[in-house]
This record gives C-alpha cells, sequence and structure tokens, in this order.
C-alpha cells in the first residue's frame, strides 16, 4: 500500500466505527462514568483500592464482560495498577492507551498547633487558599478505607496544612489527605465542577473501550494508580504507576495518553508567561504537540502532522478537538512511556484548577464525550502511520 492509499483510507476508517461510536459513546453513558468516578477519591498507590469497585460495577452494568475480548486485570502483573485489554489477537497490543486512575493527596506530618503540616503527594498548585478536605484511613479489620476526619486543607505561601473540623478525631502517618468537591453539572452547558483529574480521562477511555472491544480492535488501556507523585524537576518522578506497567511490555506502534490539559479564558485560566492557552470549555478534546515545554513528550513532526489529518477528518464525524496553542500542556503518563516509544500523541481535554488551584475543579461534559469518541477513531491511526514510516524518505537539504 503506498502512502497516498492509506491516508485515502482514513474516510472510509472513521465511517466504519461511527455507527457504534453514536451507539455507545452517549451524553448519558459518560456522564455515568465521570460523576462515579469523580466522586470516588483515589489516593496515589491506593487508587485501585477506591476505584476499581466503581469501575469494575460501571462495565459490568453496560455488559463489558459478555464482549469477545474485553478483559479488565485488576492488578496487573501485580504491578498495582488495572488494565483493560480489547481485541482478539493473542499477539502483543501494538496500540496502547493510557488514562491515569489516581488524584493528588497529602501525607501526614506531625501536629503543630491547630494545624498537621502536609507533604504533597503531588504537584501543590494552590498558593494561597482554603478547601474542603477529607483524612482517609485504611482499616486492617475490616479491609477497607474509610473517612477518618473531614477539615480544610489550607495553603499559606504554598505550605499546605490540614485543619480538623470541630469533633473530629485526630489523625496520623498512615492517613491521606484529599481535597473534596461534590460532582455539579449545568445541564444545559455541560459544565461541570467536580475532581476531572484524571476521572474525564479515565471515563472517557473506559467508555471507548466498550466500542474499541466491539470492533475488535487490538488495544492496551492502561489505568496506573501513581502519577501523581513528589514534587520533583525531573520527568520520572512522576507516572510511577505507568513507568511499572510498560516496563512489562515491548514497544507500541503508538500510545495515547488521555489527561487534563489547561484551559484559557476566564479568572481562572491558567497561563505561563503571561500567555494563555488557546482552548475552551465545552469545544471539545484537546490535541496537543508536546507536554511540559518540551520536558515530557514531544510528538514526532510525521506523527503530529498525521494526527492533524485525522483531527480534519474526524471533523466530519461531529467530533470536535482543538488544538493547543503550546502555550502550557501538562506532563502525565507519556513521562514513562517516551521512554517506550517516541510515538506518543496527547490527547485530552481542556479544564482549569485541575489540583484545586484557584478553586474547585471545572470543566465540561461535553468535552470528555468528544474526547471518548476521537480515542475510538484514532486507533485506525495505526496501520496508516506504519505506511508512512515505511515508505518516508530522509531529509532534504
Amino acid at each position: 500500500m503506498t502512502v497516498s492509499a492509506a491516508l485515502a483510507s482514513i474516510p472510509g476508517a472513521v465511517e466504519h466505527f461511527r455507527p457504534t461510536v453514536e451507539s455507545y459513546i452517549t451524553t448519558e453513558r459518560v456522564r455515568r462514568y465521570l460523576s462515579s468516578l469523580a466522586d470516588t477519591p483515589a489516593p496515589s498507590t491506593a487508587a485501585a483500592a477506591f476505584r476499581l469497585p466503581v469501575l469494575r460495577k460501571l462495565l459490568r452494568d453496560d455488559e463489558a464482560f459478555d464482549i469477545p475480548g474485553f478483559v479488565l486485570h485488576e492488578n496487573f502483573e501485580n504491578t498495582g495498577s488495572p488494565v483493560i485489554i480489547t481485541g482478539r489477537s493473542a499477539s502483543a497490543r501494538n496500540l496502547w492507551y493510557f488514562a491515569h486512575l489516581d488524584t493528588i493527596s497529602y501525607l501526614v506530618q506531625p501536629r503543630v498547633a491547630d494545624a498537621y503540616p502536609l507533604v504533597p503527594f503531588c504537584y501543590h498548585l494552590m498558593t494561597t487558599g482554603v478547601r474542603p478536605a477529607r483524612a482517609y484511613r485504611y482499616s486492617l479489620d475490616g479491609n477497607r478505607y474509610d473517612v477518618i476526619a473531614e477539615g480544610e486543607l489550607h495553603s499559606i505561601d504554598g505550605r499546605p496544612s490540614f485543619h480538623l473540623a470541630p469533633g473530629s478525631v485526630s489523625i496520623r502517618p498512615g492517613d491521606r489527605i484529599v481535597p473534596y468537591v461534590k460532582y455539579q453539572e449545568d445541564r444545559e452547558s455541560g459544565e461541570i465542577f467536580a475532581h476531572v483529574d484524571n476521572a474525564g480521562g479515565v471515563a472517557a477511555l473506559a467508555v471507548a473501550a466498550l466500542v474499541l472491544a466491539k470492533a475488535g480492535v487490538d488495544a492496551f488501556v492502561g489505568l496506573p494508580d501513581e502519577e501523581e507523585g513528589p514534587p520533583g524537576s525531573g520527568s520520572q518522578v512522576m507516572g510511577r504507576g505507568s513507568s511499572r506497567i510498560v516496563s512489562l511490555l515491548p514497544p507500541p506502534d503508538i500510545a495515547i495518553i488521555a489527561d487534563v490539559q489547561q484551559a484559557g479564558g476566564g479568572k481562572d485560566a491558567d497561563t505561563r508567561d503571561g500567555v494563555e492557552n488557546s482552548t475552551r470549555l465545552g469545544e471539545g478534546a484537546v490535541l496537543a504537540e508536546f507536554s511540559s515545554l518540551g520536558r515530557g513528550a514531544v510528538t514526532p513532526p510525521h506523527l503530529y502532522a498525521l494526527s492533524q489529518r485525522f483531527r480534519e477528518e474526524i471533523a466530519t464525524a461531529g467530533v470536535s478537538i482543538q488544538e493547543s496553542n503550546n502555550a502550557y500542556s501538562s506532563r502525565s503518563d507519556d513521562v514513562s512511556v517516551l521512554l517506550k516509544t517516541p510515538n506518543i500523541l496527547l490527547l485530552g481535554f481542556p479544564g482549569f484548577n485541575r489540583h484545586f488551584d484557584l478553586g474547585p475543579p471545572r470543566a465540561n461534559l461535553h468535552d470528555v464525550v468528544n474526547l471518548s469518541k476521537a480515542l475510538v477513531y484514532y486507533s485506525a491511526i495505526v496501520p496508516v502511520y506504519r505506511e508512512l514510516l515505511l515508505h518516508m524518505g530522509g531529509g532534504r537539504a
């Protein structure tokens, strides 16, 4: 097959998926997954204990386990992370997807006066402010995590601490502090306030996996339990859950990372050096060329050009994908996957305050729906990319 023939096959591939995508990836289904996951805390290294039962029930209710080739590994190779495998082939999956299952959380230090200083097990982005929070403790006898205390997460000049609500019991090492916000949605606009980082990516990918399985697409879907991690400038201080997974796998042809990306516009806009992000809530998923100003993944130019062609074709199926202006896109599990392959696509959804920076996290449900659909359509990029690489010429002076 020539490159021109491979490119000409894109519209047909989109139309092949379209009936199943439109039938299964509905606003109501994505809402059900997103609201259930967002309202379930998932501190790093304990994310599966919290969210896996919720995800399992959602998938069971949608009869996912009756689809041939759909398999949920609840603790993949003892990595502590669940993965979903779709398709009928026994060979290695050449298409990877990742969306981290965990949320930000904080570790407890000894009490000082009326507060507990905290160690961020995440990138702490709230400089100054107060947010509702809960303390969770593992019960050995009950073999479960329970809310042990209600309170508030305070931050003064970037230093976080936990303040107990009146009547709450004392907390101790081993407890985990998690900021809290209840899922709220404006049904007319689709705007939501919820702990979307990264419930949005997991919801979009889990629903997409149903369609991938029905279509017989061979895919590996990783849901790492530890993308959030200790603060640091080096990429490998984060994404440790996906590092444990990818170390066990041969390199894929392409990997797609789904996560929330900073949006622009409004008083809680995220900017770097005064440059505002161009993406907007309610205008679709987000395709970015690189993350963390090049510290994370950088999509090869030929793959990015192909992904733009797919973006244009997917638009004909009614799926909206915004193109990032490269002002700033966060690192995610791409920092682990890039050690296995450079062929990474960063496909997410826009949001504000992913780490409760200036207020509760905010996103739009319809963007997550667009992301879920896009994740399915982009599975068709693998054979086209193979042909592109097979026939690629060298650089020209």
